[in-house]
């Protein structure tokens, strides 16, 4: 199998290593979820923005949800960290994620010994409220 990463760290070697070790049940969760996201995004623009709107945090570059079911050819990994190739024309599908939990716990399949930095609220979040607020930061508790 051609390694798609630049670099051979440990780090990277224990992701293939995950991606490589999924179950058939795992492999069709991934599956299903890819197909249902495309489906959101291309026909279901409306549920998507309602659903972003709810999202909070900020992404903690971990390449996770690029490796959603098979590793992005697009993204190569400088310094350590991941890198996407055509980041100012990402496809629709990219921008958007997560769109909603499902697709957080897809992520943590691939993923499970590092958080997502995006998390979903039970309502919608003002994005008005605080002028000034690094709307990708955490909530406050």
């Amino acid at each position: 199998m051609q390694v798609l990463y630049e670099g051979d760290g440990v780090y990277n070697q224990r992701r293939l290593q995950r991606l490589r070790s999924l179950s058939w049940r795992d492999r069709s969760v991934l599956l299903w979820g890819k197909l249902r996201r495309f489906y959101l995004v291309h026909f279901r623009p409306r549920y998507v923005e309602e659903s972003l709107k709810r999202r909070v945090g900020g992404c903690h570059r971990t390449g996770a949800c690029c490796n959603v079911l098979f590793p992005c050819p697009l993204l190569s990994w400088a310094k350590g960290l991941p890198l996407c190739r055509i980041y100012q024309r990402r496809p629709s599908n990219c921008t958007t994620f997560p769109i909603d939990e499902r697709d957080l716990r897809d992520r943590n399949i691939v993923n499970p010994w590092e958080p997502c930095g995006f998390q979903f609220s039970r309502r919608e979040v003002s994005r008005s409220a605080h002028p000034g607020e690094n709307l990708t930061a955490a909530p406050r508790v």
